[in-house]
């Protein structure tokens, strides 16, 4: 049995999509009305016998109902929503969860922190607050730990307090510390750099909504001849998140890391800002700590973010407390 969703404003609109895409065959079996004032229906259609998934056989709707829950408990938009549940559907696994980190994996480009020197400087550029300067602090860390040398070069000079902050990671690292103020002395900052050093760019906190500030991002984009990686802080509107990943990205934004996991319970904004601006996933901020405190996410670990595996025979909770297993938080889990 092929299980989907489908979300409209209406359940003759809804109806009408499921014939559509599933044929007159289909059989409704679940019908949820959104706080939005939409619907969504839950429809299946017989196909030929195959492997026994997750959402087959009589716990199947269950089952497809506790991850629907769990992805509308961390408020993903609708048409995403959707979305991933009919690519975790596709997924052969032996859990809900495995199917929905094959789901993840084929709609969110995955990859990693830097372990070595990158063939180009990392430009960290994100909103105010956001913690860029103790992200490029981490990266700087984890590229240490694994024998590479980092070389901070920091624009944020004019921040009370900015300068000193950064000069306190780089003494602690071990790692160089450069100053630009322009493009133009940020690039001499970059060509002065030695080779096989891990080349990280701290800016200044800009708005997303600030034309003048974006602009400057490009001129220094251009001028260190840079990689940009967006820095977002988790536990954002999901809706604001994708708007805020969507303009960095025109800036110059390729990447991703999201900051705060250990402050937040909700991943809507973070999978809104991947999945709209079609950045890579390159870590996550689980702890406060300078070591150790950024990991990489693959799929597994961020579907058991979303969808924390269950023991046989367990009883189901309601999706809040399924995201927080004994006390256990999001950041926790990352670092599993």
């Amino acid at each position: 049995m092929r299980l989907k969703t489908y979300t409209a404003k209406s359940l003759p609109e809804a109806m009408a999509k499921v014939r559509e895409r599933l044929g007159v065959d289909a059989v409704i079996l679940q019908q949820q009305d959104l706080e939005d004032g939409g619907v969504r229906v839950t429809a299946a259609l017989e196909t030929a016998p195959g492997p026994a998934g997750p959402f087959s056989g009589p716990s199947g709707l269950e089952a497809f109902s506790e991850l629907t829950e769990a992805l509308d408990y961390h408020r993903l938009p609708n048409g995403l929503l959707d979305r991933l549940i009919a690519a975790a559907g596709a997924v052969e696994a032996d859990t809900p969860t495995l199917s929905l980190a094959g789901g993840l994996d084929s709609i969110i480009n995955f990859g990693a922190p830097p372990a070595a020197a990158t063939r180009k400087p990392l430009l960290l550029m994100g909103p105010p607050g956001a913690g860029k300067t103790a992200t490029a602090a981490k990266l700087a860390a984890h590229a240490r730990v694994r024998g590479a040398e980092a070389t901070l070069i920091t624009l944020d000079v004019g921040k009370a307090g900015g300068l000193a902050q950064i000069g306190a990671f780089a003494e602690a690292l071990g790692a160089e510390l450069r100053e630009a103020r322009d493009a133009e002395s940020l690039a001499r900052a970059v060509n002065e750099v030695a080779p096989n050093r891990l080349v990280l760019i701290d800016t200044l906190g800009t708005s997303p909504y600030d034309a003048d500030g974006l602009r400057e991002i490009g001129d220094w984009m251009a001028a260190a001849d840079a990689e940009g990686v967006l820095v977002l802080q988790a536990g954002g509107d999901p809706v604001e998140s994708a708007e805020v990943a969507l303009t960095y990205a025109d800036a110059g934004a390729r990447q991703m890391i999201a900051t705060k996991l250990d402050a937040t319970r909700r991943l809507g904004g973070v999978l809104s800002a991947l999945h709209a601006a079609q950045l890579q996933f390159m870590a996550a901020g689980v702890a406060p700590t300078i070591g150790g405190g950024l990991r990489g996410i693959n799929p597994v670990q961020l579907a058991r973010l979303i969808l924390p595996e269950r023991d046989a025979g367990e009883e189901t909770e309601d999706a809040p407390d399924s995201t927080e297993p004994d006390g256990e938080t999001l950041a926790e889990r990352a670092q599993a």
